[in-house]
């Protein structure tokens, strides 16, 4: 039965080689889009893990890390300093800036705060900021746009010093002195957010209770889960990625049937002489599907390697992308193949299962 297949696969090699391209430009497709999701989610997630602090407190109700701007007064933070349990406190104001073509968010700091929280924020070359006429970004955005510590840059109208370069993942791209920011943006005595840091793991959710009941306007986000939180912001971008995949993959499954319809048109002599040599419907249904299921692994398989490719191709070509082809998911791949394959050849192999001998043997 499985050399029969593979017979009938290698006898009609174009009609094969287009079932199997179908098939492969789904599933690369399905791989890409979802490799990117996650990639711009775990790439999310690292950065808030890496700043190091325990809580964010923000104006009720906003997103400060998605829509930057001074919502918040700046002496807040002396009283947040008071409360039992706080080891340190570092305010952030986030304004958007373009450098080169792209938008990228600035964090505004107090340097030393910032670096205190107890976070990742490790440099590769150069130091910390030293005065108000320097910033630091991160070694992704360097490599972009070829700067390097020491390389003056114009943002937001004045030129700034490059103090150093760090390793992604902590916040942001981007890092300035909060007194330059606030002033070139007419926001001095605000933030966008404060970032708290506890003495130890087991005060934080008191901390928390006692600056919600204790300011009001306010409300605290534990890091670890502000990561759930940016997941409902891109719900909308799931499912037209859902909607861009599932369509993609039923367009695979209708060239897979008509493939395999054609394929049983043609072949109804052959399944006549199949039966009336004994062959029984379970025979011939086995031998269409199998044939079917060569051509979703073979397809499958394609796929994972454009995939990879691609994604190789897309993180060349747009430096600060992510594209994150999970063990998971090339599972997920190979398994939502042999699903498309067999939806699609089920129809064709029932119905040749079915065929009268008599009229498959006369049938021109």
């Amino acid at each position: 039965m499985f050399q029969l297949a593979i017979s009938n696969l290698t006898h009609r090699k174009m009609r094969s080689a287009v079932s199997i391209l179908a098939l492969s430009v789904g599933i690369c497709l399905f791989m890409v889009l979802w490799g990117l999701v996650n990639g711009v989610m775990n790439e999310f997630t690292e950065r808030i893990r890496g700043i190091g602090a325990d809580i964010t407190v923000i104006r009720t109700g906003s997103n400060p890390l998605l829509f930057g701007s001074g919502v918040l007064p700046y002496q807040l933070g002396d009283q947040l300093r008071q409360i039992p349990g706080v080891r340190k406190v570092s305010p952030v104001l986030i304004w958007k800036a373009s450098i080169g073509q792209a938008p990228y968010n600035i964090f505004a700091i107090e340097p030393e705060e910032f670096k205190d929280l107890g976070g990742e924020l490790i440099f590769l070359e150069g130091g910390n900021i030293r005065s108000r006429d320097e910033m630091f970004i991160d070694s992704r955005i360097a490599g972009l746009e070829g700067l390097a510590v020491g390389d003056t840059i114009a943002v937001l109208g004045n030129s700034f010093r490059i103090s150093g370069i760090v390793r992604p993942g902590v916040g942001t791209r981007i890092f300035m002195h909060y007194d330059t920011l606030s002033e070139l943006t007419s926001q001095q005595g605000r933030v966008s957010l404060f970032f708290l840091s506890a003495e130890s793991p087991e005060l934080v959710e008191n901390i928390a209770a006692e600056v919600n009941a204790r300011f009001k306007g306010v409300e605290t986000q534990f890091m670890s889960n502000i990561a759930s939180s940016m997941s409902n912001y891109i719900s909308a971008l799931n499912q037209f990625i859902r909607a861009i995949n599932y369509t993609a993959l039923v367009i695979s499954a209708l060239v897979i049937l008509l493939s395999m319809y054609t394929t049983v048109v043609e072949r109804t002599r052959e399944i006549g002489i199949l039966k009336s040599l004994g062959a029984s419907r379970g025979y011939i249904l086995l031998t269409i599907m199998t044939e079917a299921l060569l051509l979703s692994v073979l397809g499958s398989m394609l796929g994972i390697i454009l995939a990879v490719s691609s994604s190789a191709a897309i993180e060349w070509k747009f430096k600060l992308l992510t594209v994150d082809l999970s063990l998971m998911l090339i599972w997920k791949s190979l398994i939502l193949g042999f699903i498309v394959g067999s939806l699609g050849a089920f129809y064709p192999a029932l119905m040749a299962s079915r065929q009268d001998p008599l009229n498959a043997l006369v049938y021109e």
